[in-house]
């Protein structure tokens, strides 16, 4: 799987309304930085089709432990961010399957059987001539 910067993004952007890319490189930074604020905020964003994405406030514990040596922590309450993906997302995503890395640069190649089969003394197929 490949990582897109928000470089490539504005790329794609100005290929696909005919802009210069440095005024496209704004208009996407520009965006990303209301989005920041908007959810610094605590407000919800909803994109049609996309999805939303949200600030969730999480419950302190008192009682965590250090796994490693066993020492009772406190972990205070936070916020995270919660992206959940939109219908049209979701159903994009099921139906297209990528193959993995793996299989896409291994040519296929045909692997000869081990060897022919065999007719026993009896005169049944099976290679062996073995009575059981």
């Amino acid at each position: 799987m490949a990582t897109i910067t928000k470089k490539d993004l504005a790329r794609s952007v100005a290929d696909a309304i005919g802009c210069k890319n440095n005024l496209t490189l704004q208009m996407v930074d520009s965006l990303f930085e209301a989005m920041r604020e908007t959810l610094i905020e605590g407000n919800r964003i909803e994109i049609r089709g996309f999805g939303v994405l949200e600030v969730k406030d999480t419950k302190p514990k008192p009682a965590a432990r250090n796994p490693r040596t066993g020492e009772v922590v406190y972990v205070p309450a936070r916020r995270k961010t919660h992206f959940k993906p939109g219908k049209q997302l979701k159903e994009a995503l099921h139906n297209v399957r990528p193959q993995p890395v793996a299989e896409q640069q291994a040519p296929a190649v045909e692997v000869p059987s081990a060897a022919p089969a065999v007719s026993s003394s009896d005169g049944s197929p099976g290679g062996s001539s073995w009575s059981q």
